[in-house]
């Protein structure tokens, strides 16, 4: 709780922060710079190299298109080397500076699966065939803070 205190008070504090136009001991140090959202995925035994290949093809060339469409910024795949029981395995990061329109949310969607050729029911029975060797622990959005230089 003390954890989510701290940081609505940041989030208030860069909500509310003087325009750069004000005096540099009214401004807030810190200003928001890109999302990341954070997947925690965790590897079932002897499925890592069934989703490091799924990884290497479908979702690479989803995540390629979605840089070169500019929708988001970079992605990564982290591994948690020494992971303890319950921790993810690995971590799917995207970089991106702005949410997009439920209008364009859905006008994404609709041309990732022209670009993927794949319908929302093909793009179902996948996860659900994902769900054999990996689950997804859990989501985090998160966002840089940066210098107010």
């Amino acid at each position: 709780m003390k954890h989510l205190m701290k940081s609505a008070l940041i989030a208030s504090a860069l909500a509310f922060a003087m325009p750069q136009a004000a005096s540099a001991q009214d401004q807030y140090p810190l200003t928001g710079a890109e999302w990341i959202e954070v997947t925690g995925i965790s590897i079932e035994d002897g499925g890592g190299l069934k989703y490091a290949t799924w990884l290497a093809t479908e979702w690479r060339k989803r995540m390629d298109y979605a840089v070169s469409q500019g929708w988001i910024e970079s992605y990564e795949i982290w591994s948690n080397t020494h992971g303890r029981d319950g921790e993810p395995d690995m971590w799917l990061i995207t970089r991106f500076d702005e949410f997009e329109s439920n209008e364009e949310w859905e006008a994404r969607n609709r041309q990732m699966r022209e670009y993927m050729q794949r319908n929302i029911q093909q793009l179902q029975a996948e996860s659900g065939d994902r769900a054999k060797y990996r689950k997804v622990l859990g989501d985090v959005l998160i966002k840089r803070l940066v210098w107010r230089d």
